[in-house]
């Protein structure tokens, strides 16, 4: 953690120095500068960054700033060429939230494809002896041509191309033109070998990961369109199609003369990986994007999870025996492509799979909902019959029960009273004469104020969830571009967005302490606490009735990860800032399920790791699952059945090795099997089936 004076007075202060900035490119939400010690700053921005280069070691070759516009952030990129070079290459950036004093660092300078500037001048002062000579090359750039389509052209093997196409190179800084060199980049490469991409297309009897993801998260309408971009073989296609969807596809080589087409949600589904060509995978994303009206779906293969019989390392990624490549993104990777070259946020929802949203307030909703627990409103129903078991005399009710039951399920939804046009069935009651208001009277008639009380509060937690993860990413979005339910929200439980986003900050940073989280913890009666280790682990189903700043330290690792409600273990790192997301094999139907994947998120470096355990030599299992589930898990009685069974037979957690996981391998295991006179039966028992 930095010291204070290291930060600027306020963001208020900040962003009035920032635009003082006599010189800089400046873009929608940033202006970027050439640092250099003679050119003259605004006073407090000197400051900062004088400070922040000697706190992070960051030496003259962090040649361009970045300061932000709309938070308090800013980047020292390297462009060691900046010069030399009349399109300098990215080779590390350094970013900064100036609220917190967290720095991420990226480095470029070994990716395939990696970011370059362009109207160099831009950066610097008119009176610096380089910025004429600058812009005159921009001025040729721009006659002939080279900026009419901006999409692609901020990396340097699609800038390459785009060169070689219209015959133009560089001599100096001077546009000049060159004798044809083929086809590009990689076309020396690709007349060395040609890869079978369409042999990666899989002939699926149910629908793909990232179409199912869609369904589940409610994000596509039957009034609305699909449209699959590289659709391989059509089964996504078809199967959405049968289930009434508006459903099209094209695909390179198994539908070339379908129309690509504009839709509202578009599937890149599984395309990118076998993209031998850096430069093109950018076209495709841009071109996807181009057809999204609001929603597009980007789904990649993820480092940590290869697993081929045979593959040989080619270009940036392998090739497989049957001559077809795969590219394996680190998910970081992933993101920064995606944000690079859309200029629109990715939101991982699933490990390689992300969503990006043309609209802020889609997006947000998307996010808000995922932090909103859901309402069994036949418990609850259930459990307020118990509060009032006396009839109670409401003529209304008794005429119009299904219908007020109905609006009843959704006031309790929303923790508050729906607007005519959140309940769709306004019209209904209006026609039973009933106004909203009276409704809700109704409801605290017949059930008292406590249900609605508590409606209120595990809303307004949700929504603290929801804003504290925005606040960890820095990202806060402006009011007027939330969609009109949630700005109903905030007013109705917070009063105003600035309070509401000030008392989710400070949650956020309750989360950040140890301290904090260890009193978050004492008073709950599920999960395992290992304090040797400092691992707090819950099964996926618990996160609901976890307390708030707890539920915030997972949901800030889903902003860089996605679900975890994917994931069948959740281990929390007290001390470190860490969280792991732990998938088995079969968790319920096996007794001592194998751990798949493990999957790792450092909050402090927004780091996250995939570590594939499915095809190592050692097979680490799950044993005494019930520590880690809520005492009302269905077939938790014959999982205690079965370690009451072991622990009678000698078999404790203690006499087994220790490992990363927190569980022991299947070898150690059966080892110990043998040390206390057992075979390996007992160990590959399944737990019974459900009656």
């Amino acid at each position: 953690m930095a010291s204070e004076p290291s930060r600027p007075q306020s963001a208020g202060s900040f962003h009035e120095s920032v635009a003082e900035l006599a010189f800089g490119k400046r873009l929608p939400t940033a202006i970027y500068v050439f640092d250099d010690p003679t050119f003259e700053l605004p006073e407090t921005l000197r400051t900062v960054t004088d400070r922040l280069r000697k706190r992070l070691s960051l030496g003259s070759e962090f040649n361009i700033i970045k300061f932000s516009t709309v938070d308090l952030r800013c980047s020292f990129l390297s462009y060691p060429d900046f010069f030399d070079d009349p399109h300098p290459v990215l080779t590390e950036s350094v970013s900064i939230d100036l609220a917190t004093a967290k720095a991420r660092r990226i480095i470029y300078r070994d990716r395939s494809n990696p970011p370059i500037l362009h109207r160099k001048e831009a950066f610097l002062p008119d009176s610096h002896p380089e910025a004429e000579r600058f812009r005159r090359l921009t001025d040729q750039e721009e006659g002939a041509g080279l900026y009419e389509k901006t999409a692609t052209i901020g990396f340097k093997l699609n800038w390459e191309r785009l060169l070689a196409e219209k015959g133009l190179g560089y001599r100096g800084h001077e546009l000049i033109s060159v004798e044809p060199a083929g086809d590009g980049p990689l076309a020396a490469t690709e007349a060395d070998r040609r890869i079978d991409r369409h042999r990666t297309a899989l002939s699926r009897a149910d629908l793909s990961k990232p179409v199912k993801c869609l369904l589940d998260h409610g994000l596509i309408r039957q009034t609305e369109t699909f449209f699959d971009y590289g659709c391989g073989l059509g089964d996504d296609v078809a199967g959405l199609s049968v289930l009434g969807y508006a459903a099209s596809g094209w695909d390179p080589h198994f539908a070339p003369d379908a129309d690509k087409s504009l839709a509202d949600v578009v599937n890149l589904g599984f395309v990118l990986n076998v993209i031998e060509d850096p430069a093109e995978r950018v076209e495709v994303l841009v071109d996807a994007w181009e057809h999204t009206r609001k929603l597009l779906i980007v789904s990649t293969l993820i480092t940590g999870r290869e697993s081929y019989s045979y593959a040989e390392a080619y270009a940036d990624g392998l090739v497989t025996v049957r001559n077809t490549f795969q590219k394996h993104f680190e998910p970081t990777e992933l993101t920064g492509l995606i944000e690079q070259a859309l200029h629109a946020e990715p939101i991982p929802v699933e490990l390689g799979i992300c969503y990006v949203f043309r609209h802020v307030d889609d997006q947000q909703d998307f996010l808000s909902r995922r932090t909103q627990r859901i309402v069994d409103w036949e418990q609850i129903h259930s459990r307020l019959r118990l509060l009032r078991p006396q009839r109670v005399r409401l003529s209304a009710y008794d005429r119009h029960p299904e219908l007020l039951d109905d609006f009843w399920k959704r006031l309790i939804e929303l923790g508050r009273a729906p607007k005519p046009a959140e309940y769709l069935r306004s019209e209904d009651l209006r026609a039973a004469g009933l106004s909203i208001n009276q409704a809700v009277r109704l409801f605290a008639e017949k059930f008292g104020e406590e249900p609605l009380a508590d409606a209120r509060r595990r809303r307004k937690e949700d929504l603290l969830v929801y804003l504290a993860a925005g606040e960890f990413q820095k990202r806060r979005t402006p009011f007027a571009h939330l969609s009109e339910g949630l700005r109903t929200d905030i007013k109705s439980f917070f009063g105003h967005y600035a309070g509401a986003c000030d008392e989710a900050r400070a949650l956020l940073f309750a989360a950040g302490d140890s301290d904090e989280i260890e009193a978050a913890m004492e008073n709950l009666e599920f999960g395992w606490f290992d304090g040797k280790e400092g691992h707090f682990t819950i099964h996926r189903s618990l996160i609901d009735r976890l307390p708030p700043i707890l539920r915030i330290y997972i949901e800030c690792a889903a902003r860089l990860f996605g679900d975890p409600r994917q994931a069948d273990l959740i281990k929390l790192h007290v001390y470190s800032g860490k969280l792991t997301f732990q998938h088995y094999d079969d968790f319920d139907g096996k007794a001592l399920p194998e751990l798949v994947t493990r999957i790792k998120i450092d909050l402090r470096r927004l780091f996250v790791s995939v570590i594939d355990h499915a095809e190592g030599p050692v097979h680490q299992i799950l044993f005494f699952k019930e520590r880690f589930l809520p005492t009302d898990y269905p077939r938790r009685e014959a999982m205690e059945r079965y370690s009451k069974r072991l622990r009678k037979l000698g078999i404790t957690e203690t006499m087994l090795g220790s490992n990363d996981t927190g569980a022991p391998s299947r070898e150690e295991f059966e080892s110990a099997l043998k040390q206390v006179g057992l075979t390996q039966g007992l160990a590959r028992k399944p737990v019974p089936p459900k009656p």
